[in-house]
């Protein structure tokens, strides 16, 4: 077996079975990844303290600790970073993936998987992580984005407020993962082409609603911090592609989550993502900001 160079990112997976482990370590070492392992969740933490390892992959079902359990202690011990988790299990119903992702998991992943469709997964994961810990040629604020810089709230319709602390209410009851988006065009005109953009990158249960004369508000219900960054880069560049005026049309997309330690409310939700906007929009337009632990801006890659 080939050697990973010393360099390579770092994938600790727990699993108790052996086989299972050594497939996955095949499989991603051919990948050009180091793995190390560990044989149940509580060997699973004593590990990660040891490598501090770029990406986690739990099974869910391990001996002393679970991988639910697992995931759950690893969350709470890096909340000042991202920590990008997998969980993996033979069970791959609906129910089983919704218990695994309000663990705190960032994907999850049926038995037996496919080798080209895990590591496609851990490379998605990965490029967040990257993204937000030292995102190669963007501009990361100097401080916080904070409700309080964010100037004049997005004026909700009665209707509109009702529907969306619905979702909130729902998310905060059962502790599902609520997402929600502000994109505006970086010009005058191209409202309407946007939201054909939008509509065609976002799912049914998805909602979207006008915010202003140049843009929308989104409320992705059961949505991860994964999902929401997927959604906004694809409007970004969806939006690229269309020419509006004879130019590519430009937006800037702002991004705020439940839970997170400074959203409380459906407002705190509402607050943050109008901060994000005016930050992304204060940088020159054409960038996306994320507001999780703190404001988070770049611009995708074309």
């Amino acid at each position: 077996m080939q050697a990973s160079p010393s360099n390579a990112v770092k994938v600790l997976v727990a699993d108790d079975s052996e086989a299972e482990r050594i497939a996955a370590r095949t499989t991603l070492n051919a990948a050009g990844y180091a793995v190390v392992e560990a044989f149940d969740g509580q060997h699973a933490l004593e590990v990660f303290a040891r490598e501090r390892p770029d990406l986690v992959m739990l099974d869910v079902v391990m001996p002393r600790l679970t991988g639910l359990e697992t995931c759950r202690i690893l969350k709470a011990k890096t909340q000042s970073t991202y920590l990008p988790v997998i969980m993996l299990s033979t069970r791959n119903s609906v129910n089983a993936r919704v218990e695994g992702l309000r663990s705190g998991a960032d994907d999850y992943l049926g038995k037996p998987y496919d080798g080209s469709e895990l590591v496609a997964r851990v490379e998605a994961l990965l490029r967040t992580r990257k993204i937000l810990s030292d995102p190669e040629g963007s501009a990361e604020p100097d401080a916080p984005v904070s409700p309080s810089e964010a100037g004049p709230t997005t004026p909700l319709a009665d209707a509109q407020r009702r529907r969306m602390e619905e979702e909130f209410d729902r998310a905060e009851r059962y502790s599902d993962p609520l997402a929600c988006l502000r994109v505006a065009v970086d010009g005058s005109s191209g409202q309407v082409a946007l939201r054909s953009v939008i509509e065609s990158s976002v799912r049914k249960i998805d909602i979207i609603f006008e915010a202003g004369e140049d843009g929308y508000m989104l409320l992705l219900p059961n949505t991860h911090f994964p999902g929401a960054l997927s959604v906004a880069e694809r409007i970004w560049k969806d939006a690229r592609a269309t020419i509006v005026g004879g130019t590519p049309m430009s937006v800037s997309v702002g991004v705020s989550f439940y839970p997170n330690r400074d959203t409380h409310s459906l407002q705190d939700l509402v607050d943050l993502v109008d901060a994000a906007l005016k930050q992304a929009r204060q940088e020159g337009g054409g960038k996306i900001c994320l507001y999780q632990h703190q404001g988070y801006l770049y611009a995708p890659e074309t």
